[in-house]
């Protein structure tokens, strides 16, 4: 009987005192996305937060038409944790971290100031995951980035990260790079961040309203080259082409394109689906020689000119000309990486791992020693297809 009791009350106790944490849905706001910028007069960082708005994800809004699906609000400290705790006079409810899924970092901040000071607050708040994105705002404000309300995605942070992840799918010159990435980058004396840029395509100004939805051309937010940091700061871009080279060297390419100079005025165009690289990284009289070993393959997805693809020598010349092609971008990305002596590909971190030895006489001043290392980078092709027609066009 006692044991019956026993039980009876700990079922009592525990259904009487529930979740001592727990809070309704009408009392929390969910965060979806964070912005993060600096402002110099007022040396304070400004932090933007999108929330979810629950009436604004019904269908129609109270007047018939659309309604915005996010709410956006804005507060500055001198700290990220500051301003956050400032934006609880602006807002009715308490914010829900754990849901964040991109994190957006001025250009003015990540010029300014070093991003060592900013995911210090991500590390230690358990609230805040560290496997999401980060993206850096290029040629326009965090807010203005943040809060394009997209056509086809109702929320505007989904809509950023699926365009960052379709396009490291199908083009290769943008890569997800997530929190921890970059606190591993910033801890490492081999390495150096890279982060891709997102910008804006607003001429009339309406993409922050609800106006967006109507119009056919609408607003629109797109990827716009790779960040390139040097001691947590950012020192500049790689561009178009040269962008790839990151994701070749670290074997992080799913599938790209290559451009195959057919004539002075035509290219063919080949599809690489498969690509793998092997890095060798020593040091020969204090000089660093860098060297790349690129094997791919993939298809002919578009051919411009009359050249028999049925002949194994003109394959084999198109073999060559995507090598050169491949080469040429690959190195080009290295060259502007040189310049800016940032080495964004971590080949300080495979010397370290390769030749432990070497690296300890060079780690101090690594970014002067990749700066003026040789880079040889040997591409190998095949194309192992010729798509669905073997006979060209009569251009």
């Amino acid at each position: 009987m006692n044991n019956r009791l026993c039980i009876l009350f700990i079922f009592v106790f525990f259904i009487l005192t529930g979740c001592s944490n727990y809070k309704e849905l009408n009392q929390v706001a969910i965060v979806v996305g964070m912005g993060i910028d600096y402002i110099p007069k007022k040396d304070v960082y400004e932090v933007t937060f999108q929330i979810i708005n629950p009436s604004g994800n019904i269908a129609q809004g109270s007047s018939g038409g659309p309604s915005v699906p996010v709410l956006s609000y804005k507060d500055t400290g001198k700290t990220i944790s500051e301003a956050a705790r400032n934006s609880s006079k602006r807002f009715s409810r308490q914010n829900i971290y754990s849901h964040i899924a991109l994190i957006v970092i001025g250009e003015q901040l990540a010029k300014k100031k070093s991003l060592n000071f900013i995911f210090d607050v991500f590390e230690r708040d358990a609230k805040i995951r560290v496997n999401i994105p980060v993206l850096i705002a290029r040629n326009a404000s965090v807010p203005k980035i943040m809060n394009i309300l997209p056509a086809l995605d109702k929320v505007p942070v989904k809509s950023l990260i699926g365009k960052l992840e379709n396009t490291s799918k199908l083009l290769g010159e943008n890569g997800e790079v997530l929190i921890y990435e970059v606190i591993g980058a910033l801890s490492s004396k081999g390495r150096e961040p890279a982060i891709s840029g997102i910008s804006v395509n607003d001429p009339r100004n309406i993409g922050n309203s609800a106006e967006n939805y109507k119009k056919v051309r609408n607003a629109s937010a797109f990827l716009n080259g790779v960040g390139v940091f040097k001691n947590g700061k950012l020192v500049g871009w790689l561009d178009g082409k040269q962008a790839k080279s990151i994701q070749v060297v670290g074997n992080t390419l799913k599938q790209t394109n290559l451009r195959i100079p057919c004539n002075k005025k035509r290219y063919n165009s080949m599809q690489v689906d498969r690509l793998h690289s092997d890095v060798k990284v020593d040091i020969k009289n204090n000089q660093a020689n860098i060297n790349i070993y690129t094997y791919a393959s993939g298809i002919l997805d578009e051919i411009l000119c009359t050249k028999d693809i049925s002949n194994d020598k003109v394959i084999k010349e198109f073999e060559h000309e995507a090598e050169q092609e491949l080469k040429k971008e690959v190195t080009g990305g290295i060259l502007k990486a040189q310049k800016l002596k940032s080495d964004v590909f971590g080949f300080g971190d495979i010397l370290h791992r390769t030749h432990p030895t070497e690296w300890e006489k060079q780690k101090e001043h690594w970014a002067e020693t990749f700066a003026k290392a040789n880079v040889n980078v040997h591409v190998n092709i095949s194309i192992s297809g010729t798509g669905m027609r073997v006979k060209p066009y009569p251009y």
